[in-house]
Formats: C-alpha cells, sequence, structure tokens
C-alpha cells in the first residue's frame, strides 16, 4: 500500500429502457451512458461484456455547487441500439487524492509504521472510487474480489467468500453482498489489523433470533487493550436487544473495525462492518463503564435497520436514517443500562444543542434548519448536519408524546417491514402515519407534522426536557468555578475528580454520565469566557482556576486516554496560554484527524506561538480539496486562520 493507489475494474450490468417524452424533452446529457466519477479516477477502457467491443467514452468535470466541488462525469457512447440488458467493463485506477478513501498516515495510527485504509463514502461519495450512478435511490447486490500484500487484511461491506494467497504474499479475497446495497454504503478497509470474536451464548435462545457472528478488528497494540478488557462484551448484549425489537439481523455477520485517531468521524454504519473511532474510548479504564462508546455503537448498530436496510432516497431526506436511529438509541441505551435517566439525559442535551444549531443558521444557511431541505442545487454534505439527528429524534419524541410510545414503535416496525430493502422519501413515512395512526387521528396533528418538517421551529414544551444528571452539571460548574477554597470544596472537586476517573457517575449510575457532564460544564465554561469582558484582574483569576483544575483532573495529561476532553478542554486553556497544554497540543492535532476534535481549534484564540504550528499540522494533515462540501470549505477556513495570524 505503499503507492497508496486502487486499480482494477469493476463490471456492472444494465437495462436501457426506452425514455419517456419528459425525459426525453429536458435530459440534459446526450445520448449514451452517464455514469459518476470522481475527480481522481482515471478511466483507460470501457468494454462490452457479452461482445468484446472497446466503447468510445469521455470524461468531464464542472463546478457545479457554491463550494468548489468539482462534479465529474464518465460518458459512454450508446452500448446498444435498442431497449434490453447489457454488462459493461470499466477498467480505472483511483490516486490517494480521492475524497472517497483517507489512507490514514502512520502518524495518525497507533502503530505509528503504515498507512490504514478506511473510506469516506457518505453521504453521495462512491464515485470517489467506483464509477456508479451514485445515489442513495439506487440499491444493488454486488460481488468484489479485492487483492493486497501480506500483512495487510481487507476487509468490505460484504461477506468475505473466499481466501487465497499465492507464493509472494499476495492475498486475494472475494466478497459478496447479496442484500441491495445503496452506492455510499459500500465501503473498503485495507490495514495491518488483528480481531477478537465476541460471542454471545444463550442471547436470544427465546426468540429463535440468535445474535449473529461478532469480530471486532483493530491494530495489534490497540486490540491488546481493547480484548481482555471485557468491554466488547456489551456488544451482543445490544444485538440481542436490537433483534428483539427490530426483527432478525440480515447481514450475516457483525464486524466493528476500531479506527485509529486519524479517522475523521466518530463512527459510519457500513453494512456488516460498522466503523468505531477508537479516540472514544476510554483507556485509563477499559473495564469500567464507557458510556460513549455504548452509546455509538448502539447508534450505529441501530442503522443496521434504520439506514442500511430501509434507505433514504435523497440527502435531504437523511433524517429517516439519523433522526430515527436517534430516536431509537434512546431507548437501547436505556434497556441496555436499565436506567430511564439515561434517556432523559440524552433529550435534555439533544434539546440544548438543537437550540444552539437553529440560532447559528443565518441568512443564506437557515434553509438547512428544516428536517427536509431543498438540497438538489446543493452539494449533499452541506445539508448532512445535526439538525437531521437532533430534531428528527426530537420529532418522533412529539409524535410519541402526543399519541403514545407503543403506537410510534408499532408504526417504526410496520414502516420497516413494508419498505424492507427499499429506498423512501419522506412521504412514505408521513403515509406510514396516517396508516398507523387512522386518518383522522394524524389529520388532528397535521398542522404539527408539517411544522416540524417543513419549518425552522419545533413543537415540543421544553418542560419535556427534565434530566437529574444534566441539571447536575449545574451544581458541577458552580464547584469548579468556586473562587475562594474550602474544605467543603475540596472535598466535592475530589469526589467529582474520582467519579470522572473511574466512569461511576455522580448519580451512582452505571452509565458513567459524569464525563458527558464535564464535557457539558466545559463548555459552558468556554461560553462565559468568551462572553466576558476579559479585564487584567479576571483574566488572573482565569489562570489560577484553570491550574488548579488541571491538577485536580489532568485534563492536560489527557491526549491519548481521553481525547474528547482534551480536545474541549484544549479549546478554553490555549486561550489562557496554559503552558502544559501549549506542550501537548501541537503533538495531539497532528495524530488525531477526528473532525469534532480538530474543530475545536476555532474556538480558542491561540497565542501567536502556536499559530504557525496548527497552520503547518492543518497543511499536511488534511489536504483540504479531498473534502467535499461544508467539511472541506470548514478546514479550509481554519488553515487561512491559523497561516493568516502566523507571525514567523
Amino acid at each position: 500500500m505503499e503507492d497508496r493507489t486502487l486499480s482494477g475494474f469493476v463490471e456492472t450490468t444494465f437495462v436501457k429502457i426506452k425514455p419517456s417524452w419528459m425525459m426525453s424533452k429536458f435530459s440534459s446529457v446526450g445520448p449514451g451512458l452517464v455514469l459518476d466519477i470522481g475527480p481522481h479516477v482515471t478511466v483507460t477502457e470501457v468494454e462490452h461484456v457479452e461482445t468484446g467491443e472497446k466503447l468510445e467514452f469521455t470524461t468531464s468535470c464542472v463546478d457545479k455547487h457554491v463550494v468548489s466541488v468539482l462534479q465529474c462525469a464518465l460518458q459512454i457512447n450508446d452500448p446498444m441500439s435498442s431497449v434490453g440488458q447489457f454488462k459493461l467493463r470499466i477498467h480505472y485506477s483511483v490516486t490517494d487524492k480521492t475524497s472517497s478513501l483517507h489512507f490514514i498516515p502512520p502518524l495518525q495510527t497507533h502503530s505509528k509504521d503504515k498507512y490504514f485504509l478506511v473510506s469516506n463514502t457518505q453521504p453521495s461519495n462512491a464515485r470517489g472510487w467506483i464509477p456508479c450512478q451514485d445515489t442513495p435511490a439506487l440499491k444493488f447486490p454486488y460481488h468484489a474480489t479485492i487483492r493486497v500484500k501480506e500483512p495487510f487484511t481487507v476487509l468490505m461491506s460484504a461477506i468475505i467468500t473466499t481466501t487465497s494467497t499465492d507464493e509472494s504474499g499476495w492475498v486475494t479475497v472475494g466478497f459478496r453482498q447479496e442484500i441491495p446495497t445503496p452506492p455510499y454504503l459500500i465501503a473498503i478497509t485495507v490495514a495491518d489489523i488483528v480481531s477478537v470474536d465476541v460471542r454471545g451464548e444463550g442471547l436470544g435462545t427465546d426468540t429463535g433470533l440468535a445474535v449473529p457472528p461478532i469480530r471486532v478488528w483493530g491494530e495489534k497494540s490497540l486490540m491488546e487493550k481493547v480484548g481482555p478488557s471485557g468491554i466488547l462484551d456489551l456488544i451482543p448484549r445490544m444485538m440481542d436487544i436490537c433483534e428483539r425489537k427490530y426483527g432478525r439481523y440480515e447481514w450475516l455477520r457483525y464486524d466493528i473495525v476500531l479506527n485509529p485517531p486519524g479517522y475523521m468521524f466518530r463512527g459510519m454504519e457500513f453494512p456488516a462492518m460498522n466503523y468505531i473511532s477508537s479516540t472514544v474510548l476510554n483507556f485509563n479504564d477499559l473495564a469500567g463503564p464507557n458510556y460513549i462508546f455504548s452509546n455509538i455503537i448502539a447508534h450505529e448498530m441501530i442503522h443496521s435497520w434504520f439506514g442500511n436496510l430501509v434507505t433514504p432516497k435523497y440527502a435531504g431526506d437523511a433524517w429517516l436514517a439519523e433522526g430515527i436511529t436517534s430516536f431509537e438509541e434512546l431507548e437501547l441505551m436505556e434497556e441496555y443500562y436499565e436506567n430511564p435517566e439515561v434517556g432523559k439525559f440524552l433529550r435534555k442535551d439533544r434539546y440544548t444543542s438543537l437550540k444552539k444549531t437553529l440560532e447559528s443558521y443565518t441568512g443564506a444557511s437557515a434553509k438547512y434548519k428544516i428536517l427536509t431541505p431543498y438540497l438538489f442545487e446543493d452539494h449533499p454534505f452541506h445539508g448532512f448536519t445535526y439538525i437531521h439527528y437532533n430534531k428528527g429524534s426530537l420529532f418522533l419524541e412529539y409524535l410519541a408524546n402526543h399519541t403514545s410510545r407503543e403506537k410510534v414503535d408499532q408504526g417504526l416496525r410496520s414502516y420497516l417491514d413494508s419498505h424492507r430493502y427499499q429506498s423512501v422519501d419522506t412521504a412514505d413515512f408521513v403515509h406510514m402515519l396516517y396508516q398507523q395512526f387512522g386518518v383522522e387521528s394524524a389529520k388532528d396533528i397535521e398542522r404539527e407534522i408539517f411544522v416540524w418538517l417543513e419549518r425552522p421551529s419545533t413543537k415540543v414544551p421544553v418542560k419535556f426536557y427534565q434530566s437529574e444528571i444534566f441539571e447536575e452539571c449545574s451544581e458541577i460548574y458552580k464547584i469548579l468555578t468556586r473562587s475562594k477554597r474550602n474544605r467543603t470544596v475540596s472535598w466535592k472537586l475530589k469526589d467529582i475528580a474520582e467519579a470522572y476517573d473511574h466512569r461511576t457517575g455522580l448519580l451512582g449510575d452505571k452509565a458513567g454520565h459524569v464525563h458527558s457532564q464535564m464535557m457539558i460544564v466545559l463548555e459552558r465554561m468556554k461560553t462565559v469566557i468568551n462572553r466576558a469582558n476579559m479585564t487584567e484582574t479576571r483574566l488572573k483569576n482565569w489562570k489560577i482556576l484553570l491550574n488548579r483544575l488541571d491538577k485536580t483532573f489532568k485534563f492536560s495529561q489527557k491526549t491519548e486516554s481521553d481525547p474528547e476532553m482534551f480536545a474541549k478542554w484544549a479549546s478554553i486553556a490555549l486561550r489562557f496560554n496554559h503552558t502544559s497544554t501549549m506542550s501537548a497540543a501541537p503533538v495531539f492535532f497532528a495524530e488525531n484527524a477526528r473532525l469534532e476534535l480538530v474543530f475545536s481549534l476555532l474556538d480558542a484564540p491561540v497565542d501567536f506561538r502556536l499559530r504557525g504550528v496548527f497552520a503547518n499540522i492543518l497543511r499536511t494533515s488534511y489536504d483540504t480539496s479531498r473534502y467535499p462540501g461544508y467539511i472541506g470549505s470548514l478546514l479550509t477556513s481554519y488553515a487561512e486562520y491559523f497561516i493568516g495570524f502566523y507571525e514567523p
């Protein structure tokens, strides 16, 4: 994998149909077949499989969107003079510049010695490594044959059917995915990784739905820590809960790849192979509660039904995957932890987050406030925001509050069963509501449904979101920011620090919410600081306070054991030139490419001594031209921020 390129061919069966009058009159493309490709895909030959004829083709790229994202097309001369079925073989190669594949550099892995390849094909970006009709409205089965050199292992979002190794150490692996899959859910991983089998003996025997084979993959040094810890035992138990609610898991096996710190996201729900970032693990206490890890496992696992089996047809309907999954994730967490406070806390946190998000969208971006934005003139990534997650989830909370949770559960199961293997839109979901609630009952809330889907507001009363765990954050904030030290405050600080270190939770809940509470407290602290008139006296007091907090919680030492917390802490401490944080930050941000962590850079008015360091990190770690839509735009603005203020 040293040359970081992929080359080979794709064979696709097409069906030529007679175009309608509307298609003939308004189509903007010429005769022949048009496929989506990425700007870093080089097509060398197109042949008709049945006849062996070499077909003429052209490629072209145009800048179609507000952000500079090249949209490229492969136009192939008409392979058939009449309607019917035909198969084409397209020979091509892909470079490491494509945004669809991320060759994570050794510096951003656990081993520090080899590249680690992952897919970044969501929401409509499979074209960057496979010439195809790149739309979630199209689903199809597929098979693949991949060759890699030892010691690398290749995995896909499909089932391994054959494996062979030749004398030169080249391994050939065959894959097959029989369930119709949209292009953005076709994934590949190539890395030097090992695996641990996670067994769920006895689970599902009473329902006849035995949990599928489960295997967790990761770099050897990582799996030596994770494997024996017991943290992976939650996976089969969550799978058992899901199968009881949604029916049999249909993807035959459930693999999880624990991606290195260089992976851009928290997780991704590829069929039969979920991605989870290793940065969400609590390495201080792997055997203890790992609330964030379990939360992400729950979310990506539920996508095996909502999103993968039933898929949103358009980018503007992404809430049908993310919103429904986020809603169901609450109940899974509550049932797994046997604690309703888990769901209450998440609801309150989401409601608070949604309010901030809605307030942040102004001007031209205001259209993204609605749950079903019109995105046909935008890059899909533009509208792919947390609105889909949080507002979609709260919309279903509203329906459950207005009717009953049981009715919503029944409706979702009916929606899942009737649209299995299909791509759907919001109209299909609304039709289910009328069927489930009855026409008259649905008409009673018809206007509210319209407001949720097509307007920027929400309809859930604030009083619905009450959480003892969330409200406790205010008390923690007061204790942490108390200006005068006394014995009572010292003891309380000690209790909070102990709960934080061991994830025990201040309320004794085994989910260990104290980590999430501390994240909320630090975010509140950052908001207060940003709004404050920072006089010399206040500046001095804040520096004293931060030194005290770091001495107690050792935030500046959490670069490896708790990356999320370090990034949040750094967004505050760097503003005050906190010495140990300034020392740790350059290495941390060079080794961690998760976007949520990187974005904390701009939250900190960084001292000029570090701006040049961060500018270089952004230039070397992120080729911003690779990333589509708002991600590329944000990374570019971050780089410009640090480069523009750099004083050599």
